[in-house]
């Protein structure tokens, strides 16, 4: 039986850094993009179920899917021309996602 590969699996197999660093740091890097300190820092008193449109008590499917979805939608790479606005609510997204999927913070 073979295991799932993960998403961080082809850092492990994929090395192009041209000696900026292993793979392993490529991974480190990407996980450490935003820490809960900084998630709340950005949010200060916004709801984050407000923010990605969910319920009281929403389960991780629900918080992952409607993160997923408002990513793709307020990304600034998606939105030409309103870069600043998209980057805002981008952020705001990303904090909420944060707060309660990694961080676990009950609302």
């Amino acid at each position: 039986m073979s295991k799932k590969k993960g998403f961080m699996d082809g850092y492990k197999t994929y090395d192009d850094s041209n000696g900026r660093g292993s793979p392993d740091e490529w991974a480190s890097a990407f996980r450490e993009r935003m820490s809960g300190v900084e998630a709340r820092e950005i949010l200060r008193d916004d709801d984050p179920l407000t923010i990605l449109n969910l319920p009281q008590n929403p389960s991780k499917s629900q918080i992952k899917k409607s993160f997923r979805l408002l990513a793709l939608k307020w990304h600034p790479d998606k939105n030409p021309g309103n870069e600043k606005e998209a980057s805002t609510k981008f952020k705001k997204i990303y904090a909420a996602y944060i707060l309660l999927y990694e961080e676990g913070i009950e609302w």
